[in-house]
């Protein structure tokens, strides 16, 4: 065997290693959401790959991660592989600026001697394939996990009241799960009609029509008067008001799955408004005061724990994964949520006019259209003129990760979810 695969061999051993300390100490959802973000990294880079190779741009490299390669190989021209900080990705494309010097063979292929709308095409394609991958995973959520159906009514749980008193709907056998269909033989239509006629009703015994694990059922069960009955040392109902019948449960939504049709028009309005919401946050995340909240919340921990018990400030990648995986653990509609909204979220920020970010890229593309004459060469941008105000933005992104990465450590915000 030789040095080499010997190398290849004990990064295997370590990784596998890692990977399962990490299992065994956190189980899977921690993982899970890793490889979650991970996919949409791949998924950014992918976006730009294959609108590169579709217009016949050269790309030499694909890597997930940074710093000392861990795993590669190569593919006809691109060297595919993972890189030890897996802090993101990159898609290495030749010619991506005018200072760049390659091959003048390759200078046909080089990004820089493509056209405008390629050129704008491949810059914007990480961020279409975050809208592509929330749009994706939104009409999954729907067609499988479904939406809430006000139609319907479900028994999410029994209450307990106070001094042990047994509840009409544990006396008549009714049960966690269940579904209402009917109340006295009549089709209940949504949630408030049932509760209006239960509270209608009390001491008036009635027929409920139910539906558990795939059999209807009736139970008889009479409301007790609201006024007569304390949960925690307080009356379901005002002891001096009209009386209201109560069964002693707790509702709960049941979901209804979308035609794919229907998911696919109601995931279009989804992400539209995750977009507009997205771009009306930017202004505010690098406002003024915005980063003089952050500083302050920095060198004043009383005031970090206030800001992070009302969860209004941005989060760092950490946050933002520690956020993924409360979403998981709060179940997987709320993951799906978390994840349409992060990949719109990092879509439209990478938008954002100004190199290195994407948005950079097609602000640097506009500008030389906009210049260029026809009948002339393409006018070339002097990118060494943006240099300051790469650096002052540059040091702007650094003050915003190192603020929201030391509070989300020391300060995290509240779990949403709970």
């Amino acid at each position: 065997m030789t040095p080499t695969s010997r190398e290849k061999v004990l990064q295997t051993i370590v990784g596998v290693a890692a990977v399962v300390l990490v299992v065994t100490r956190t189980g899977w959802l921690v993982p899970a959401v890793v490889v979650a973000v991970l996919m949409m990294v791949v998924g950014h880079e992918c976006g730009h790959y294959i609108t590169a190779r579709i217009t016949g741009m050269k790309v030499t490299e694909f890597f997930v991660g940074f710093g000392p390669r861990v795993w590669s190989i190569r593919r006809g021209e691109t060297e595919f592989g993972l890189k030890a900080l897996p802090l993101g990705g990159y898609v290495r494309i030749v010619g991506m600026s005018t200072m760049e010097t390659i091959d003048d063979a390759d200078e046909p292929r080089s990004y820089r001697a493509q056209s405008f709308p390629r050129r704008v095409l491949v810059a914007s394609a990480g961020s279409l394939m975050h809208a592509l991958m929330a749009f994706v995973i939104v009409i999954a959520s729907l067609c499988v996990l479904g939406v809430p159906d006000e139609r319907r009514v479900g028994i999410g749980g029994l209450l307990q009241w106070d001094n042990g008193a047994i509840t009409p709907a544990a006396r008549a056998g009714i049960q966690a799960g269940d579904e209402v269909v009917a109340l006295n033989g009549r089709r209940v239509a949504n949630v408030v009609e049932f509760i209006r006629a239960v509270h209608s009703a009390p001491g008036t015994a009635l027929t409920v029509t139910l539906r558990r694990d795939g059999r209807t059922l009736r139970r008889v069960v009479t409301p007790v008067d609201g006024r007569t009955v304390t949960m925690n040392g307080t009356a379901l109902t005002d002891p001096q008001g009209a009386p209201a019948g109560y069964l002693g449960i707790e509702l709960d939504a049941l979901y209804s799955r979308m035609s794919p049709w229907s998911a696919v028009a109601t995931s279009a309005r989804y992400v539209a408004n995750l977009t507009t919401s997205a771009i009306g946050s930017l202004p505010q995340m690098f406002a003024p005061r915005q980063l003089s909240n952050l500083l302050r919340d920095v060198t004043d921990s009383s005031a970090a724990q206030a800001t992070a018990a009302t969860g209004q400030r941005p989060v760092s990648g950490y946050g933002a994964v520690r956020l993924a995986v409360q979403s998981a653990e709060a179940g997987p509609r709320e993951f799906v949520q978390i994840f349409a909204t992060l990949n719109i979220f990092i879509g439209v920020v990478n938008l954002i006019p100004m190199l290195p970010l994407d948005g950079g890229l097609i602000a640097v593309a506009t500008y030389e259209r906009l210049r260029s004459r026809k009948g002339r060469p393409r006018h070339q941008a002097d990118l060494t003129k943006m240099t300051p105000f790469v650096y002052a933005f540059l040091a702007l992104l650094a003050v915003l990760f190192f603020s929201t990465l030391y509070l989300d450590i020391v300060h995290p915000i509240a779990n949403p979810f709970q």
